[in-house]
């Protein structure tokens, strides 16, 4: 069942990997993830890639779900869930930014606020599911991407209360994968690992395939950053969903209230698919 609300479960293990996390940023050395049995991630914290060209949409198999926020009705392929906005406006479409004639979803959540995010209209994740997800998000300049404090832009959420198993975040300048510090052992099954720079006042395309488990051995999450990747083939201590919890994927922003600035993020297309190109077709300036 999905709930409303939920306690984050990141405390001293958030803290603590966080200062490891900068520690490899500072030195330019790629992360292993957080504490557990989890394999080594092949990632890197140096510079951002380039965006590079995406796929053509019209030469890769269609998606399972995009967002299409230029249609008549931009918000269609979403559910209507007023309980997403927590101290915080609901979202709105706008013109997207650095790409003519394209529109984008505007999230914003005030200093103090807790979050305003988006479900698309998908089945929950269950055991054994395989999928690609692409983002195309734009964080504008005045993003406190090193803020003291967690801020998920994307979460499969789990179907009960607490921490995901899975989740993107801005944390300390990155864009991070992060997960498992809900479910039954968050203390050997929380991980972090960064995937690259979180670069304001442009766009950045993201794309994620997830293996959906339980069982580390099975579960995995290979990420891409600007058509790069960036994370190959790693498998959560505590794998990608937890036991007998169906996951649901939410888009926006969800912080740590503690946060006093205010903070907008733009998403610009999203896709669900069963392949690496059908994901990465993006909405965006293209080189």
């Amino acid at each position: 069942m999905r709930t409303s609300t939920g306690t984050r479960i990141h405390g001293l293990l958030g803290l603590a990997v966080s200062v490891l996390l900068v520690a490899g940023v500072v030195v330019g050395c790629s992360g292993s993830g957080g504490s557990g049995s989890g394999s080594p991630a092949s990632t890197a914290t140096g510079s951002a890639p380039p965006l590079t060209g995406a796929p053509d949409p019209a030469s890769v198999p269609a998606p399972l779900w995009q967002a299409n926020l230029s249609g008549p009705n931009p918000l269609a392929n979403f559910r209507n869930t007023p309980y997403n906005n927590d101290g915080a406006p609901a979202p709105e479409i706008v013109d997207a930014p650095g790409v003519t004639g394209a529109k984008a979803v505007r999230y914003t959540v005030p200093g103090g606020g807790k979050r305003t995010e988006l479900e698309p209209q998908i089945d929950s994740y269950k055991e054994g599911d395989d999928a690609y997800f692409g983002f195309a998000w734009n964080l504008p300049d005045d993003f406190p991407v090193n803020a003291d404090g967690w801020q998920v832009v994307a979460q499969w959420k789990n179907d009960g209360d607490g921490s995901p198993p899975i989740e993107v975040k801005v944390d300390h300048g990155q864009f991070v994968l992060d997960g498992g510090a809900g479910g039954d052992d968050p203390g050997a099954n929380y991980f972090s690992v960064p995937i690259g720079p979180a670069v304001v006042g442009q766009q950045t395309d993201i794309v994620l395939h997830v293996k959906f488990s339980t069982d580390p051995k099975k579960a995995q999450v290979d990420v891409w950053m600007n058509g790069q990747q960036r994370i190959n083939a790693y498998r959560p201590p505590g794998g990608t969903r937890y036991q007998d919890e169906d996951s649901y994927l939410k888009t926006g922003i969800y912080r740590d209230t503690a946060i006093n600035q205010s903070a907008t993020l733009y998403l610009i297309d999203a896709r669900v698919a069963r392949s690496y190109d059908s994901a990465a077709a993006l909405v965006g300036p293209k080189g």
